[in-house]
């Protein structure tokens, strides 16, 4: 019989939101699952502001494909979980901030959710179905966390302007 821990619990949380997220990378970076595939992708990129474009698209499309397939596993878990969650901030910001909260209407509620599923992994950090239990890399979960994520953070608001505010930037995006 299969007992519900936290930690099993966790491990679903982190491999479901994971493999979500690493499949928008793969639409990104291979155009699988009907998605945009890299030049394309760059095209999204340097309409939403990002400067160099074929840059953040690369990041972007790579932190989504491998930092997910990170989180699955359990690998690296706080800095998978950073960069996934810096991703998801992107998107809310860049693409479907304007357009309010519900995906209906193309809004933030779909990029929010992965926010928040990356989020407690990655504040969590190493348990006991993860890569990281097995190779025994314990880290310091909540600080390598908001280290990173507020890292991505800022490199992001550096190389991608100012918030849309407007329909004539909304467009754009």
């Amino acid at each position: 019989m299969i007992v519900m821990t936290s930690d099993l619990a966790l491990a679903i949380l982190r491999v479901t939101a994971g493999l979500l997220i690493a499949g928008h990378g793969a639409m990104k970076v291979f155009g699988t699952f009907r998605g945009p595939g890299l030049r394309q992708w760059t095209r999204h990129v340097a309409g939403m502001g990002f400067r160099p474009a074929a840059v953040w698209a690369r990041v972007a499309a790579g932190g989504e494909l491998l930092g997910g397939l990170a989180l699955a596993i359990g690998f690296l878990t706080p800095i998978a979980a950073a960069v996934c969650a810096v991703n998801m901030l992107v998107a809310i910001w860049k693409v479907h901030w304007t357009k309010g909260l519900w995906v209906t209407q193309g809004g933030y509620e779909y990029p929010l959710v992965l926010f928040v599923l990356s989020t407690v992994p990655g504040l969590r950090g190493v348990t006991e179905y993860a890569l990281d239990e097995m190779l025994g890399l314990a880290q310091s979960a909540p600080l390598a966390f908001v280290a990173v994520l507020l890292t991505g953070s800022v490199f992001a608001a550096i190389g991608g302007g100012p918030v849309p505010v407007g329909r004539r930037q909304q467009r754009a995006a």
